[in-house]
């Protein structure tokens, strides 16, 4: 690619010089983030394969990078790796999905009947601060140790945290637009279709990134507590018989899935909350 090339392609959309030489700037800015995203993963990869290479530190506790590969094309092989992904993915879905929505549902009830938040308040405050860790041999009893019980543990986490959230987003709309929806004529569904929830969608999206991270979480320790595949099961299975490659291998692969979960959020902020800068 010569030089007309390059700069064609980095003041490309441009209206006018000037404009062309700030996309120009914002896309080398963007590109040298990214370069040095992946050089310091590389290089980091690289430290730690050449230290347990120089037996630096004891590669049967920490394992390394192409052991994990190798691990990963033998489980890719085997036909398991696909298995316990797609059991963990299934799982950490469905608890995110149940968590937020029925999350936002129960936000969107309490502004609609004070009394009601009012009297729930305290109990969904203390509820919120209960380990639910704890609760997993709960969940095992009434549930079994099936995938019921990981989804219930991973919705117990994930629920509160949009109740919270998305509620207090929901009481911080504009008293005044409020009034002038309603002196206007409009009903409080109307209220609540054109300027609450409306208003509260960046703190949705916000809600959605976290319980992410923890549906995935809560799903794992449900794995841990009570499953017979996944990629908590595997982390326990490998722990128990000394198996470090087997353990680093499923954190690798746990790292990648939230990653792409995350970005996945990310694309729908740029779809919903800001489509103009997507």
């Amino acid at each position: 690619m010569n030089n007309a090339q390059t700069d064609n392609f980095l003041t490309r959309g441009a209206v006018s010089p000037r404009h062309g030489q700030f996309l120009m700037g914002l896309r080398l800015r963007k590109f040298w983030l990214l370069f040095t995203q992946v050089g310091v993963l590389v290089g980091f990869l690289g430290l730690w394969q050449y230290a347990a290479h120089t037996r630096m530190i004891d590669p049967f506790i920490t394992s390394h990078p192409l052991a994990i590969i190798e691990k990963t094309w033998e489980l890719i092989q085997d036909g398991s790796l696909f298995h316990h992904v797609g059991i963990t993915l299934m799982e950490t879905l469905v608890a995110f999905v149940l968590g937020t929505v029925v999350g936002v549902v129960i936000a969107a009830m309490f502004w609609w009947w004070k009394f009601f938040s009012d009297v729930s308040d305290p109990y969904i405050v203390i509820l919120n601060a209960t380990p639910k860790i704890a609760l997993g041999p709960v969940f095992i009893v009434w549930l079994g140790a099936n995938m019921g019980a990981v989804v219930a543990l991973a919705v117990s986490i994930t629920l509160f945290i949009a109740i919270l959230s998305v509620y207090s987003a929901f009481r911080q709309v504009d008293q005044q637009k409020l009034m002038l929806v309603a002196a206007l004529g409009g009903s409080k569904w109307q209220q609540f279709q054109k300027v609450v929830f409306p208003s509260a969608i960046p703190t949705i999206i916000a809600t959605l990134k976290v319980n992410i991270g923890l549906a995935l979480t809560g799903t794992i320790v449900g794995e841990f507590l009570a499953a017979n595949a996944g990629l908590g099961y595997l982390i326990i299975y490998g722990q128990n018989i000394f198996n470090m490659t087997l353990v680093m291998t499923s954190l690798v692969i746990l790292t990648a899935i939230a990653g792409a979960m995350y970005y996945a959020v990310i694309l729908l902020e740029r779809r919903f909350a800001y489509p103009g800068q997507g």
